[in-house]
């Protein structure tokens, strides 16, 4: 038997109900993310007109760089989130997310394979391929 990868398995069904979960927490993810942005972009912006800044704007920039690096925090924590629920996060702009799966009938490790958008998960992969190898469940993933 080929060494296994991972400790957990996931069945489609468990997987499926964490969706909701998945959708949330990057969502979550995706805003903290495009907050500090805009905060940074703003800090940029502001030291590009003043060369020179007096003692209360450095203060405001220094306010502003702690609000996006708090919100860099929660975005972090909210992909934790999804590592703590089981997800392998490999893409988080797609919102790409595989679960271990171990197929019963040959006792393969393979990787259940959801993206932001699907309601349920509908592809598969091996655990040495990636998105673009993915195949639909019903194919081969029995559960």
């Amino acid at each position: 038997m080929p060494k296994r990868e991972h400790e957990i398995y996931f069945t489609l069904e468990e997987v499926n109900a964490l969706v909701p979960q998945l959708e949330s927490h990057l969502q979550h993810f995706w805003s903290f993310r495009q907050n500090a942005q805009n905060i940074l972009e703003e800090i940029q912006r502001a030291r590009k007109k003043n060369l020179n800044p007096m003692p209360d704007e450095i203060a405001h920039i220094q306010l502003r760089q702690s609000q996006a690096h708090f919100l860099i925090e929660q975005g972090n924590k909210e992909l934790e989130a999804v590592m703590e629920l089981g997800g392998v996060i490999k893409d988080h702009d797609l919102g790409l997310v595989d679960f271990p799966h171990m197929q019963d009938f040959e006792e393969q490790e393979v990787y259940l394979c959801w993206k932001y958008g699907e309601k349920k998960v509908r592809f598969w992969h091996r655990i040495d391929e990636g998105y673009n190898s993915r195949k639909p469940v019903l194919k081969r993933v029995h559960h």
